[in-house]
């Protein structure tokens, strides 16, 4: 090569270079913010196609120096040309998204390929030290790389045809640039010849702007595509915090409307139930100045406001947010079987389920269920001769289900409901359950009350 042929040779190199130094020190910024591994295997990769391209321009500075300095560079040239080869070709292996799991066959011929190269470097230093360096230099170096480059050419080729990503597609381009480039440098070093007045060196300069050109736009895609879904989670993200809020401000509203209705119903009882009484206990009282009517007019004066102080306590208890939960109601449901059927020597059993616990119910819910409840045991306790009263609650298919029931003489189905049942059935309508009656002749007395879950609970 005459001095025209040098200086060329030797400015491309120092272009080379500094390109692939460039590059190098772009994606150590890029990996350094983002912490890619990808980003890492190409730094890699730059670094020692950057020291090979270093290792060749002190070797053309060597040539006018002694034959020693020339072969001890020319070593460590050809071990960093193997190096950033095998770097480069795990770093496709990554970026392709070459694995076991989706392209297996693939996976291990490209390690095998990648081992490979690690093995004839390891050759390469062995045989530097021997009698054999000049066929080395002529068989194994250049003959084995031609292969390997050969080889990953045929096989991307192959991997070509194949479903892949945009991003993929950018990579994939770039490295059969990079590997055809490659082999039209390999051949015009070995046999000294120009291709559109372009030298070996030139070959790998276009491979490796075009490949840095085509990995920086597949970045850029995928920081692109990485935007957009990002805009997008945080779109639908704040589509679910709208919906969530919606959801909260109704519901909010659902349960001011469902507080007003029962402040309304709080105060028709307090007017229907505890007014009439009261009014009761008022007419008693005025009969009860008479001399002869007293005694008559006390007892039922002091019924009425036992009535009175019953409901009243039922009512406060009712509507205490504290006793919104099932432990709550079964408890003093308990209380008050005790309190009424152990006078009357009858035992009370109350059963309830593994779901309970979790249940809020409403307040006019808990009510009525609680005076059901009552108004049951009461009845046993007044009229069934009964030794023994079951309550059974649980949660099943979605609906509470409330059973109580006695072991006492019961009654036929002719005859006619007292207030108590009618009330018993009212109650448990308006709370959207389905209240039903089993009885008969000394076959006990059996009460069903089913609510939907969803009519009941908070």
């Amino acid at each position: 090569m005459g001095p025209e042929g040098n200086s060329l040779y030797y400015n491309l190199l120092i272009y080379t270079l500094g390109a692939s130094s460039l590059a190098f020190l772009y994606h150590l910024v890029l990996y350094i913010q983002r912490r890619e591994k990808l980003l890492l295997h190409y730094c890699i990769y730059l670094f020692l196609l950057s020291a090979f391209l270093f290792s060749r321009i002190i070797m053309t500075d060597s040539e006018r120096g002694s034959d020693h300095l020339t072969w001890r560079f020319q070593f460590w040239d050809e071990l960093l040309q193997l190096l950033f080869y095998y770097g480069y070709i795990e770093f496709i292996g990554r970026a392709l998204g070459i694995q076991p799991t989706t392209h297996r066959k693939l996976f291990y011929f490209w390690k095998t390929l990648s081992w490979t190269i690690i093995a004839i470097a390891f050759l390469h230093i062995i045989l530097m030290s021997t009698e054999l360096i000049m066929i080395r230099n002529r068989y194994l170096f250049r003959g084995s790389r031609l292969l390997l480059i050969g080889v990953s050419l045929i096989v991307l080729l192959n991997y070509a045809f194949t479903k892949k990503s945009i991003f993929q597609r950018y990579i994939l381009t770039g490295a059969l640039i990079f590997l055809v480039t490659g082999i039209l440098g390999f051949a015009s070093f070995v046999y000294n010849f120009r291709i559109w007045n372009i030298y070996a060196l030139g070959f790998t300069f276009i491979g490796e702007v075009a490949d840095v050109l085509l990995f920086s736009a597949a970045m850029g895609y995928r920081l692109r595509q990485t935007y957009e879904e990002k805009e997008k989670a945080m779109k639908a993200l704040k589509e679910q915090q709208e919906l969530v809020l919606k959801k909260d401000i109704e519901r909010m509203e659902a349960i001011v409307e469902t507080r007003y209705h029962e402040r309304n119903r709080i105060a028709r009882e307090l007017h229907d139930e505890i007014g009439s009484s009261l009014s009761s206990i008022h007419i008693f009282s005025t009969v009860a100045s008479q001399p002869d009517k007293m005694a008559g007019m006390m007892e039922k004066i002091r019924d009425t406001s036992g009535r009175i102080m019953e409901n009243m306590s039922d009512l406060v208890w009712a509507i205490n947010a504290e006793t919104d939960d099932m432990q709550s109601l079964l408890r003093r449901i308990r209380q008050f079987g005790a309190s009424l059927l152990e006078a009357k020597n009858i035992e009370l059993e109350v059963v309830a389920g593994d779901q309970l616990p979790a249940l809020q119910l409403k307040t006019e819910a808990k009510k009525n269920i609680l005076l059901i409840c009552k108004e049951a045991i009461n009845n046993s306790a007044k009229y069934s001769q009964a030794s023994r009263v079951i309550i059974e609650v649980g949660i099943q298919d979605g609906f509470l289900r409330l059973v109580i029931r006695d072991n006492g003489q019961g009654f036929t189905s002719s005859a006619n409901p007292g207030n108590g049942l009618i009330n018993m059935r009212k109650r448990c309508e308006e709370s959207g359950g389905v209240f039903l009656l089993n009885t008969g002749h000394n076959k006990g007395t059996r009460i069903s009350c089913e609510f939907p879950v969803t009519t009941i609970s908070n």
